[in-house]
């Protein structure tokens, strides 16, 4: 849920535009790099990070001070390019566009990085697309879209010096028609700082939706078809519906079932949401397209097992991969969380915590960026200034 502080940054940002925060961790480095990523983090002090791209983005200034880099940062969509002065070494581009915003502020031997959060925005459009035309042919509906960004440029892509991303196989084969740079995966982590749930808490027929932007993208659409035929099944569902106005009309009958319980937006670190997640058996994310989902490493920091679409960037056996999100498909699975022993569930949510442990925690992060990093410049682990 949004804090007083971070709503008070929305009023500043619309008002007043992001700006640029220079040498965003006060290193007095005299070698520069830019961010196009967020400046939210550096212009705000907030205890409790509200997204993982904060500490992601804070992680990479860091990592960057450590390379003799002092790091600009202005916002991944910035156009004002009177905020930049002089020139950078190396350059952070959130999604790339064109025209890019640092064109004439590069040295001439600057390193250049395109940093992906998700799967080719063409195979993304095409999947969210895909599933509004379902739903209206279900429900005779035509709602909003709510996820389509424009294409990357092509050229400036394959012009990049590295290309580091969130995901797995499957979402580096939707740029398969891209001659790419050196590819380097990052893991999108959860949080090591929560407390795990004790399995015996957990009730398999009681299941979490945990989504963000996006409702028929993320699938809430054809969760909510399900649980409201399944009233002897719950369904918690986290997710900023009141955002999207014509979802909210065209599923007003279904959000007010007993059996479904809506949330909203939700501090995923937050006692509160640590308590709805805690009766939960499975978080349900049958999402058209991902880059490597944040709502499940989130789901995964508690213990949460967790069952997604195959687009979500997950090919580890911990988290179970659904062959396809038709309505059979959700039904049949859920049916079959639902009727698990507390012993399954119990060695699932282990499974799931371990998985966190493994490769999900947020120094797992900080050592593939910086190991990336070392990369691109040719810097050796431990070279560069402190």
């Amino acid at each position: 849920m949004a804090t007083a502080v971070s709503l008070a940054w929305r009023v500043r940002k619309r008002l007043f535009g992001p700006g640029i925060v220079r040498d965003a961790l006060r290193t007095g480095h005299a070698r520069r790099s830019l961010l196009l990523y967020t400046v939210y983090p550096f212009r705000v002090r907030e205890g409790r990070l509200p997204h993982q791209n904060v500490g992601q983005v804070r992680e990479l200034a860091r990592a960057l001070g450590e390379l003799g880099l002092a790091a600009d940062v202005v916002e991944h969509d910035e156009r004002r390019r009177e905020l930049l002065r002089g020139l950078y070494e190396l350059v952070v581009d959130l999604h790339p566009r064109d025209p890019a915003l640092y064109e004439g502020h590069l040295c001439p031997q600057a390193r250049r990085i395109a940093y992906i959060t998700g799967k080719n925005p063409e195979f993304s459009n095409a999947a969210e697309r895909r599933r509004l035309d379902e739903l209206e042919r279900r429900r005779g509906v035509r709602l909003t879209p709510r996820r389509q960004a424009a294409p990357f440029p092509r050229q400036r892509l394959e012009a990049y010096d590295a290309f580091f991303y969130f995901g797995d196989r499957a979402t580096l084969e939707t740029y398969e028609g891209f001659r790419l740079p050196a590819t380097y995966r990052l893991p999108n982590h959860g949080y090591d700082d929560v407390e795990p749930t004790p399995a015996g808490r957990r009730d398999p027929r009681r299941f979490l939706f945990l989504g963000g932007t996006g409702q028929v993208h993320k699938g809430l659409d054809l969760v909510l078809e399900l649980f409201a035929a399944a009233p002897d099944l719950d369904l918690v569902v986290c997710s900023p519906v009141a955002a999207e106005p014509d979802f909210a009309r065209a599923y007003a009958t279904e959000l007010r079932r007993p059996n479904i319980h809506l949330v909203g937006t939700v501090d995923v670190r937050s006692p509160r949401f640590r308590e709805l997640q805690a009766t939960c058996g499975t978080m349900l994310l049958p999402s058209c397209s991902e880059g490597e989902s944040g709502s499940v490493t989130v789901a995964l920091s508690y213990g949460l097992p967790c069952a997604v679409g195959p687009d979500c960037g997950f090919e580890d056996p911990e988290v179970e991969i659904l062959p396809d999100c038709r309505p059979q498909t959700l039904e049949r699975f859920v049916r079959c969380r639902a009727a698990e022993p507390a012993a399954t569930l119990a060695s699932r949510s282990a499974q799931s915590l371990a998985l966190m442990h493994r490769r999900l925690r947020p120094r797992h992060y900080a050592e593939a960026v910086r190991s990336a990093l070392r990369a691109v410049t040719g810097t050796p682990p431990g070279g560069g200034s402190r």
